[in-house]
């Protein structure tokens, strides 16, 4: 940051804006990020510690809908919000984790229950669950872009989301569904079609985006059911 500042001092052309300037719009800046980080945290953890706290009084139905795509949602707001690829990353990850942290403590004080029991139907679902909410992040970043990056980027965001329909269908061809499965799928493909309305503009590249969704979201099923 010192080399930033002091460029404009040794070229002696500081230009309409000073350094003086120029070091109060990166204070700004930093300081909008560090709110944007502490705001994705306090979120993730408010919404988890919510959705454990209620999770006994809520309908199953409503459940399947809050878990996990409140967070999900949640994630791609701050992600496509962010001010760098880095950044999209490191709030992401701070909103998953966070809503973790909430719900692990709902579990233990509202429900007296022991960590991670019940979490995402174990520790290998729930290492998945929380990759794919990470990605989120950064995806929804790259999906802000109007080029093939963001096509791509706006594709595999949807699948994503896609993947929890194909989790839940695979497990209905198991004969094995979760309670509430039908309004998962429902808000599934509900919430991956918005993704492709406001990011991309064009029918063409929501198009694209579509054929990226579904190969992302078939492979994921694919494989879920093969294990």
């Amino acid at each position: 940051m010192a080399w930033a500042f002091g460029k404009a001092k040794r070229d002696g052309r500081a230009g309409e804006i000073g350094p003086d300037q120029e070091y109060v719009a990166l204070d700004r800046r930093e300081r909008r990020i560090q709110w944007y980080m502490l705001s994705a945290l306090i979120l993730g953890v408010v919404l988890g510690g919510l959705g454990g706290s209620l999770a006994d009084q809520m309908p199953d139905w409503l459940l399947s809908i809050y878990d996990p795509f409140i967070f999900m949602v949640l994630i791609v707001i701050v992600g496509c919000q962010a001010v760098s690829f880095g950044w999209s990353l490191v709030n992401g990850a701070l909103a998953a984790f966070g809503s973790l942290v909430g719900q692990l403590i709902a579990s233990v004080a509202a429900h007296g229950i022991a960590p991670f029991e019940g979490l995402a139907s174990g520790s290998g679902g729930l290492n998945i669950l929380l990759l794919a909410l990470v990605a989120l992040g950064p995806l929804s970043y790259v999906a802000t872009r109007e080029d093939r990056w963001g096509i791509a980027a706006t594709g595999l965001a949807a699948g994503v989301i896609l993947g929890e329909a194909a989790d839940e269908l695979v497990q209905l061809a198991n004969g094995q569904p979760y309670q509430g499965w039908q309004a998962a799928v429902a808000t599934s493909v509900l919430l991956a079609g918005v993704i492709l309305l406001v990011f991309r503009h064009q029918a063409l590249s929501r198009l694209w985006a579509l054929v990226v969704a579904l190969t992302y979201s078939g492979s994921y099923g694919a494989l879920v059911f093969a294990l």
